[in-house]
């Protein structure tokens, strides 16, 4: 998924991306350790406590139009950093998706990211046996088609945010 389809004109040059505080947190920590193990998928949610995550439709956001993108699913990602993001940083100016290198990149305005202060998110972590690679990227997105039930919820913080985050213009 590009970022222009999560909502940005490729028009729109990041800005430089200023030196961020941010120490790593504990939620960060154990996520990536679940990640190096490969035996999981998260979703990033700034809800607490669901108890199982119910399929839903996806929708991408191409030159500002609402399309349906594939059919009703649970969606993850095998990358700890991209569900932090998604549980934390839910402003409109926002965007993830692989540069041409494949490498992921997290999008967001300062405004989306000083909204962060202060507020917890929530990360599930569901087996990655029930899911599978949707698109081209291999870490970016994996879906399901069923419920599915957390083994865990990680709760995390503007600590846990990773730390190459660009900085964009917001219209």
């Amino acid at each position: 998924m590009s970022i222009e389809k999560q909502g940005f004109p490729a028009e729109i040059p990041p800005l430089e991306l200023q030196a961020t505080n941010y120490e790593m947190g504990e939620g960060a920590r154990l996520l990536h350790e679940l990640e190096q193990t490969g035996a999981y998928v998260f979703h990033g949610s700034t809800t607490a406590d669901i108890a199982e995550l119910e399929t839903r439709q996806p929708y991408d956001y191409t030159d500002d139009v609402k399309q349906e993108h594939g059919s009703p699913c649970v969606a993850a990602t095998l990358s700890a950093d991209v569900a932090i993001f998604r549980a934390l940083v839910v402003d409109e100016y926002t965007g993830f998706g692989p540069d041409d290198k494949g490498n992921i990149r997290l999008r967001a305005s300062q405004k989306a990211l000083d909204a962060v202060r202060g507020q917890k998110g929530f990360v599930y972590v569901l087996p990655k046996d029930g899911f599978t690679q949707f698109g081209v990227h291999p870490k970016m997105e994996w879906r399901s088609s069923v419920n599915q039930k957390p083994t865990q919820i990680i709760e995390v913080t503007e600590k846990d945010l990773p730390k190459d985050i660009e900085l964009i213009a917001a219209e």
